[in-house]
């Protein structure tokens, strides 16, 4: 039943996240981001789940500002200039939540999650482009960025989850 629940949450704060930065709300989505990931903690105190949280967020630190950098991406309610923006790593902290619960059984196949990276980071980009938090220049050439990037994101967080202190091993699903 978690592992509903860690999905429909993570779900509501996507919504949440790029709707608000779509419509000059973007405090507002990273605020139910931010909610989603304490809520998350307090039901899952262990150390471990906030070194996820810690991990993701570093993830799109870099993931997000290449993409800035690289000129492929322009978010909506860019700030600070230059770097991914904030709503952005809130998104990334409310998805670490998914980690090690109801992405668990991906997170075990480090190359499978890479592959589902790499199809499903360009899928969540152009929805959000779709929806007006962001724009995709020359968007095949963004898209193609997108995917490797988030090949390698997801292959690293794959490679983290499995080995962080106090997890149990692959195959076996935590309590």
């Amino acid at each position: 039943m978690f592992n509903l629940w860690n999905f429909v949450a993570y779900q509501c704060a996507w919504f949440a996240v790029i709707l608000g930065a779509a419509h000059g709300m973007a405090q507002e989505g990273a605020a139910v981001a931010v909610l989603v990931a304490a809520v998350h903690l307090a039901l899952r105190p262990e150390r471990v789940e906030l070194q996820l949280i810690g991990a993701a967020v570093l993830a799109g630190l870099l993931v997000d500002s290449a993409l800035v950098v690289s000129g492929r991406v322009q978010f909506a309610a860019a700030w600070p200039q230059g770097l991914a923006p904030l709503w952005m790593l809130s998104l990334w902290a409310a998805f670490a939540t998914t980690l090690n619960h109801s992405m668990r059984w991906l997170m075990a196949r480090p190359a499978v999650a890479a592959l589902a990276g790499a199809i499903g980071g360009p899928l969540a980009y152009l929805a959000g482009a779709k929806l007006g938090a962001l724009t995709l220049v020359a968007p095949l050439a963004s898209l193609t960025l997108i995917a490797v990037l988030w090949l390698l994101a997801m292959g690293a967080l794959a490679l983290v989850v499995p080995h962080a202190p106090g997890m149990p091993r692959a195959g076996r699903q935590p309590a």
